[in-house]
């Protein structure tokens, strides 16, 4: 019953650590990042060791993706290439070491979760922006299947070079980082309300 209380502690912690980190987002408020949902709690308590794995995992694509932006090798981490970066690499990365299903159902979990924020009002993430996130969990998804036993590094590159070829997803922006949607007209944000908005989805 001891060991049962730990784990449930760990997870809790786990989680919360987790999802801080990877929705870390100029699109987010503080609320949603202090946040742990029901679903991921649930999740935790019945995968404990692996819950401790994701923790490591996201921590590392975190730190990874902070340094590729202070190195200015990539850019925007708001519907950019490093937005795309961040998730690409953590669902490589996990789908390195945990079955790719897992992995799966981890990315699904994060962004109904960004759903719930955002019907909360804690959260200005957009059907689009979820979408992006989505289609570039699959890519890391596939990468880091197709590279099991590659190094940390080797992944890292692996990862840029799928975003420097276009294989990637990002957001359309004009030079000034306005979002345009697909007929090249500039949004205004202020007169998008609800969870559909216009912005585009661009190869990066």
């Amino acid at each position: 019953m001891y060991i049962k209380f730990i784990f449930l502690i760990i997870t809790v912690f786990t989680f919360s650590t987790v999802n801080a980190n990877i929705s870390t987002s100029p699109n987010e408020t503080k609320k949603q990042k202090s946040n742990i949902s029901f679903r991921e709690y649930i999740w935790g308590i019945t995968h404990p060791f692996i819950a401790l794995k994701v923790k490591r995992i996201s921590h590392k694509a975190l730190h990874i993706t902070d340094s590729l932006e202070n190195a200015k090798i990539l850019s925007d981490k708001s519907g950019g290439q490093l937005d795309a970066f961040k998730h690409s690499y953590w669902m490589a990365s996990l789908s390195q070491e945990i079955k790719v299903r897992k992995a799966r159902r981890i990315g699904i979990i994060h962004e109904k979760v960004n759903y719930k924020s955002y019907k909360r009002g804690e959260s200005n993430q957009d059907s689009t922006a979820s979408a992006m996130d989505i289609l570039n969990n699959e890519v890391g998804i596939s990468i880091g299947n197709s590279y099991k036993t590659v190094s940390k590094n080797e992944l890292i590159s692996i990862t840029i070079d799928a975003i420097e070829n276009g294989k990637m997803y990002i957001l359309k922006k004009d030079e000034n980082g306005n979002y345009l949607d697909c007929d090249n007209r500039i949004i205004d944000l202020s007169k998008e309300s609800g969870w559909n908005k216009r912005k585009c989805l661009i190869g990066s």
